[in-house]
């Protein structure tokens, strides 16, 4: 008996201390959002540099060029292995003269950043038809820099665009807050250092 109680302690004594990590490390990241200052917050945030949008047959083609700036709450979170997504919406509409422009296209990207001490790599995935296929990288400027990049992606159209109109599309990148682990969404949803969106981008659809 004394043998079996000598290797159980040991493993629960791991398990504790294991969780006793994990929760250290959330209490820190929640410590580090609520106490940077509105200053911080807002010194880093998404911008939308460039967007270009053309018709390629049956699809809407897709360039974008988005500038990623985190605040070191976020940062943080990354370098203890907690993964981000970038969800970056994407709406098309037909303009008209005498009433409102009308919705004819509405697609949502998802891009997912995660940090693996084990390797000291950047590994940036998306769902299936996103824009990325699986890359590491070694510095989270150079992650962050292709995480921004959205190169030649057709983006499938529900009807041929009409030639005689004009269309216009509007694009949005943000951190998506929902993707966090449940623990850590209040504190995202309530501070600032969490708030990164570029906001709604208008840009002109090339014919």
């Amino acid at each position: 008996m004394a043998k079996w109680t000598a290797f159980i302690m040991p493993a629960c004594a791991r398990f504790r201390a294991s969780g006793a990590r994990l929760r250290r490390v959330f209490f820190y990241i929640v410590f580090v959002g609520l106490c940077g200052t509105t200053a911080l917050a807002l010194a880093s945030s998404f911008k939308v540099s460039s967007v270009q949008a053309r018709v390629v047959g049956p699809a809407l083609s897709l360039r974008a060029t988005l500038e990623l700036g985190l605040t070191p709450a976020v940062e943080e979170a990354i370098a203890n292995g907690i993964p981000i997504e970038l969800a970056i919406d994407v709406r098309l509409y037909r303009e008209r003269p005498f009433l409102w422009d009308e919705k004819v296209g509405n697609w949502t990207l998802r891009r997912e950043l995660r940090y693996y001490a084990l390797t000291g790599q950047y590994l940036i995935s998306a769902e299936v038809g996103a824009p990325v296929t699986r890359e590491s990288f070694v510095s989270l400027n150079e992650a962050l820099t292709q995480l921004g990049l959205l190169e030649e992606f057709a983006l499938a159209l529900r009807a041929p665009l009409a030639p005689d109109m004009e269309y216009r599309l509007e694009l949005r990148a943000g951190l998506n807050v929902e993707a966090l682990p449940a623990l850590l969404r209040p504190v995202a949803y309530t501070s600032r250092a969490w708030d990164l969106n570029s906001g709604w981008t208008t840009w002109r659809v090339q014919r």
